[in-house]
């Protein structure tokens, strides 16, 4: 299955584009983590090198993208935009290795044609000087050296609830569950009680991660909708913890 990464500032300015995507069969991830890791860093995450396309969302002004995507050595990038460019600024794009465009609200026909004809990109490529390494903020890497990735539980005391918690975002699709689907199944009959202690256990996994490993917002709040498991930290989990164990991922 293809794989596709969204970045963007805004997740539910995708949820359209998304949802087309997964109906032609894609596998996609829209992230707003991924792309702030860049946007502080300057530093592209090899975990990106997982997906065939990456679409660059109409929320990422045209100099972000510029910078971005001059870390590329495939036309791998393909920009979401509100209205058809102009053939200038396409041409322009083309030197960021966008190689195509597409509007946030194309058909589904319109949004096949686009894809079913790319044979260019098989894998994604950076630029030879291009280095990458995890970011970990303000935090200096080499104190981080000693806790190289890949990431396990073991070397963070979580409590049974909050392995719980990880291990549902990690099966669910988009690493994303609403409050009420992550608290099913908790022995409290009050559910305001159960999203207390939801909201909760959130605020001490992302503590330990962060004490631990230096990644700020392990689980991310969607507003109004839920829960998401970072990218990066779902990633290093499964270079470690999960890698030899998928089986324990309860649904």
């Amino acid at each position: 299955m293809n794989r596709i990464l969204i970045l963007t500032k805004n997740i539910s300015v995708e949820s359209y584009l998304q949802e087309q995507l997964q109906k032609l069969n894609y596998e996609v991830l829209v992230s707003v983590s991924i792309w702030e890791i860049w946007e502080s860093s300057g530093r592209v995450d090899s975990f990106i090198k997982s997906f065939q396309w990456i679409f660059l969302s109409e929320t990422i002004s045209d100099d972000e993208a510029k910078a971005f995507g001059e870390q590329f050595r495939t036309d791998c990038l393909v920009r979401i935009v509100g209205e058809e460019p102009e053939k200038a600024a396409f041409s322009e794009w083309k030197n960021w290795h966008i190689s195509d465009w597409i509007l946030a609200t194309t058909s589904l026909e319109r949004l096949r044609e686009k894809l079913v004809h790319k044979t260019l990109l098989y894998q994604v490529e950076f630029t030879n000087n291009q280095s990458i390494q995890p970011f970990y903020r303000n935090q200096p890497v080499m104190e981080y050296k000693k806790k190289a990735f890949p990431l396990y539980f073991s070397d963070i005391h979580f409590t049974k609830l909050e392995k719980d918690i990880i291990q549902r975002l990690m099966a669910a699709k988009n690493l994303s569950l609403a409050r009420d689907e992550l608290c099913r199944g908790w022995r409290s009959k009050n559910q305001n009680s159960k999203l207390s202690q939801l909201s909760s256990s959130i605020t001490k996994i992302r503590k330990k991660v962060m004490a631990t490993y230096g990644i700020e917002d392990a689980v991310m709040t969607m507003w109004g909708e839920g829960y998401q498991l970072n990218a990066y930290f779902y990633h290093c989990l499964l270079k470690g913890e999960y890698r030899s164990y998928p089986q324990e991922i309860s649904p």
